[in-house]
Order: C-alpha cells, then structure tokens, then sequence
C-alpha cells in the first residue's frame, strides 16, 4: 500500500528572529539558526533589509584636503529657528552639510587625531566631548559659523573637564568619564552648556553610592525624568523631588536605585527609544524598563536568543567603536560590531515571550556611525554620508539567506524521503533565488534554483488601472553537473515549474520543485540575490514520503 505524502510548512518563516542558543529539534519552527540581511517586515514576514545610497560627495579632495579615511561620527543640529545643519567628522576634520560637504576648522589647542566624538544638542549649541580633549562647541549665529573649544568660546564658566560621554536633557549638559576622574558627572546651568560654575550648576560623585567597590562611569542616559548613569558594572539612578516635571531640580536630586552587577560597557550602545533604553552590557544587549507605579527598574535580556554571538563579536572589538542607532521609523535598533564584520538587527515592534527582541543579522553592512533624523536612516561611510534606501548597497546587489530550525517531521528515527518543496515570495522581481535542503546536521545542502517573475504591478485590476490579475509560468532548467556555490550540490536537469500572481499591488510568486535526498533531520532554507527590489518570504514547505525506521 503506498504511503501517504507527509507535509510541514513553515507558514511565516524566521517569524521570531534568530536562534544560535538553543539548535534541537525541539526549538519552534518560527525561529531561525541563520538569517542574514534581512527584516522582520510589519507583517511578520522575513523580508530583505534596505540597501545604502551615498547623499553627499566624496570626502577625498574636499576643500582642498584629502581625508579619504572616511567619516566616522554624524550629528544633527537644529537651530532655534527650526533649520538643520548636518554635522559629520573624520578622525581629523569636520564637515557640514547633507549633499556637498563643507570642512569646518575649530578653534582649538588640541591637535585633533582621533574621531571618537559623542555630540549633544543645547539651546542653539551643539557640543563635542571625547576623552582627552577640551570640549567643543558649534553654533550658527546668522549663517556664521562659530566652532571653538570651551577655552576660545566665550562666555563660559567654570573648569571645563575633558569628559568622554555627554547628555543633553531636564535643560542641561551632563558630562562624565575623564582620564583621571571615573565617578564624577557634572552638569551645567539650566539652558547654558557652556556654564559649569553659576546658577544651579554642579556635579555628583557616585563613588559614595557604590556598594561592591570601584566603577568607571560609561555613559549616561534620561528617561521619565530620571538620570540613569551607567557603570561598568552598575546603574545609578537619580531624581529630583519635582514629581518627574520637565526641568531637573538639582538641589533636591536623590539616589532612587543602585543595580549592581550589570552595567553598559559601551558608550555609543545607549538608545533611547521613548519607551526604553536599550544598551550593550557584558551579558548581552539589554532594556532599562522602568515601572512608574512600582517604582522598580526590571531588566530585560533582549539578546537572550544570540546571547553568545553577541559576547563573542565584544571580545574581538575595540569597544569604541562599537555603535548603535535606534530608528522610530523602521522599529529596529541597530548594533554594530566592525571587526566582526556584523550588524545586528533587533525589531522592537514586538517582544517575545521571553522578554527579547527578534533578531537577524547584516554581515554587509557595517556603517562607521549611524543617525536617525525624523523618517530618515543616515550612516557614516568611507565615501561620505549615506541614506538608509533602496534595496542596492550603493549599485550592488547583496544577498539575503535563511535557514530554519532542524525537525523532524514530529516523526523521531524515522527516514523522511523528501520529494517536492516550494517557497511562496512576496514582491520579488527577476531576482535569483535557490531553495536548498539539507539533512542530518550537514554543511552541504541540495539546492534548486530559481528566476523570479518579473513584471509590471498595477494598483487595481481594471482597464483604468491595468488589466486583471495573471498567471504567468514559466520553466527554468539546467544541466546535470553543475557547480554551484557555498557547497551547494548540483542539480539533476530537472525541469522547474513557477507561478506568479499580481495580487493588488504585490507581486507573489510560488516556487515548487522535485527535492532531492532523504534523512531523519531536516532543515530548509534559500538564498536570493537583492538586486534593487524589496522580496519577503511568507512560506516554506515540503512534501515527504515515510521511509524506513531508523
């Protein structure tokens, strides 16, 4: 009697991100062990992430200098007025400006060669702190640039410490993290950066507060009218007596809460993103989320399923250059790891049940600094600024790939004979992409390979609009003996057949094609070439026969 074909889909693949910690048969299918430039879209779906294109000229040759080793920090100031100006930097220079760059040359006693600025934005100043180095200060006084240290800008008040993180909130600068002093944050007058020594300026020492001996003062934050000051390996968090109004009261500031044993151990890892602040600790990224009525500070692990990727990529990097953006607009906080060549991608439009946020992974694109400004995504790149856009890295495709979980069919130590699989895209367009299979926990996969549909999408299916919707197939073979890439092994010359459909105003194709091999552990994927078109995946599936029992 001929058994009947078993089937499993994967109806919303990688649907909860990333999963390197747990690999067993036994993991839920909505998670990935393998998702590289890609997005959880806001349907759900694994979708292509966007590509890079360059906004502003090339810095080689600007004004007259070449400064080719690229930029390396982004800032966005606006005036009182309204009006922006796009501020940037190398290791040596500064530049404003969003299409032509335009060099701008401090005042200042200190020889600039590193580019490790955190820049924060008061009353018509921006303000430049790194560790080291006397602070900066730009304004724009009637289309007149002004950019000076503390000691050449006038007036300003008070000992100006070469603090290496800043924050501008409640009406004041906040600065901390010199070289000789790790527990001292000072902050300014209310609405005047610049001055440290009138009105309510002051400063606080943490190193009363800490109970298991010494920290080192990283970064700071603000949120629901707390100060968070992150330590190595504590937070500190103060407020006033004001019941949380816009202004911070200084002379009423009080200790709410010491957490010990977690802190942030990279300044450029601070987002907040209205609801939370996300930062990078020893452990993994996690999210500073306050409860108001229970006056408690719960942590969240939001790195919990990459937890070791995370710990890994952090002993390979200078923990300088490790930096973050977190964009409204996208609902993504992006985490960069340069020498391990990663970007990691967490969608905070949902939470899972375990407290983290989905995750893939950009092995492609890795920006020296990031900016969000209003709907915009801006990075920082060799060539100069770049906008978050398309679905090109400059004029070059990339690739996007998935592999699910292992399973086995819910059928333990038997053979599954794997006879057909098909994948269901969504908005594709001409673009390569290879279904692949593999078994037993194998690096070598079977792949079969596909050409997208292509076509015109139309708004509606009527004469005004376009004409109906359409079926449109086709068929794609090759010969046997290929080579293919990444191990892939060779087709058999097998005919593939392929469907598309102009659903409304989403092109949606359905791959299917004879699979090869069996075994009793399975895992699917595919790999497609971006090449200037969004594409998300909405289904994986296959069609299996019973073999023997193992």
């Amino acid at each position: 009697m001929t058994k009947p074909l078993l089937t499993s889909s994967i109806a919303a693949p990688a649907f909860f991100g990333l999963n390197t910690q747990e690999s067993g048969v036994t993991l839920q299918e909505g998670f990935a062990l393998h998702a590289d430039n890609c997005i959880i879209d806001k349907y759900g779906r694994l979708g292509a992430r966007k590509g890079w294109s360059t906004q502003s000229s090339s810095l080689d040759g600007v004004e007259g200098t070449n400064v080719g080793i690229g930029l390396v920090g982004l800032s966005d100031f606006q005036e009182i007025t309204g009006d922006r100006t796009r501020l940037s930097w190398s290791p040596t220079h500064f530049f404003k400006g969003s299409q032509a760059l335009t060099t701008l040359t401090p005042v200042t006693t200190d020889t600039i060669v590193h580019g490790n600025w955190q820049s924060v934005v008061l009353n018509d100043h921006t303000y430049f702190y790194q560790r080291g180095y006397i602070p900066l200060v730009y304004t724009n006084l009637g289309a007149a640039d002004t950019f000076e240290s503390f000691v050449q800008h006038g007036p300003t008040q008070g000992t100006h410490q070469t603090s290496n993180t800043a924050l501008s909130a409640y009406g004041r600068i906040w600065h901390g993290d010199t070289p000789l002093n790790k527990t001292t944050v000072w902050f300014s007058n209310i609405l005047d950066g610049r001055d440290f020594a009138g009105g309510t300026a002051g400063s606080i020492d943490i190193s009363s507060v800490l109970t298991q001996g010494a920290d080192e003062i990283v970064a700071l934050g603000a949120h629901n009218g707390y100060l968070i000051i992150f330590c190595k390996n504590n937070i500190i968090i103060y407020s006033d007596n004001d019941n949380f109004q816009t202004s911070m009261n200084t002379t009423s500031l009080t200790l709410v809460e010491v957490i010990q044993g977690v802190g942030c151990i990279a300044r450029d890892s601070v987002q907040n993103t209205g609801e939370d602040i996300l930062f990078l600790s020893n452990t993994g990224v996690r999210s500073l989320n306050r409860t108001v009525q229970e006056k408690s500070q719960p942590m969240r692990d939001i790195s919990k399923n990459v937890r070791d990727d995370i710990i890994q990529a952090v002993r390979n990097e200078n923990l300088a250059k490790i930096k973050s953006v977190y964009s409204p607009t996208n609902a993504f906080y992006l985490l960069t790891f340069p020498a391990s060549n990663r970007t990691f991608c967490f969608d905070t439009r949902m939470m899972l049940e375990d407290g983290s946020y989905r995750t893939t992974i950009w092995p492609e694109l890795i920006p020296e600094a990031m900016l969000s400004v209003g709907s915009e995504l801006y990075f920082a790149r060799p060539n100069g600024v770049a906008l978050y856009a398309n679905y090109l890295d400059e004029d070059k495709p990339y690739t996007m790939s998935y592999f699910s979980n292992y399973f086995d069919l819910e059928m333990p130590n038997t053979n599954k004979i794997i006879k057909r699989i098909t994948a269901t895209t969504v908005g594709a367009s001409g673009q390569t992409f290879a279904i692949k299979i593999g078994y037993e926990y194998s690096p070598i996969y079977f792949s079969e390979a596909f050409v997208l549909g292509t076509g015109t999408v139309y708004e509606y299916g009527t004469a005004e609009f376009g004409p109906a919707p359409s079926v449109v197939p086709y068929v794609i073979s090759w010969p046997a003996g290929g080579v293919y890439p990444n191990n892939w092994i060779a087709g058999v010359g097998v005919s593939v057949s392929s469907s598309t459909e102009y659903a409304g105003s989403v092109l949606i194709s359905e791959q299917s094609a004879p699979a090869q091999g069996a075994g009793d552990i399975i895992q699917i994927g595919f790999s497609t070439t971006i090449n200037g078109t969004a594409m998300s995946l909405q289904k994986l599936s296959i069609y299996a026969k019973q073999g023997k029992v193992l």
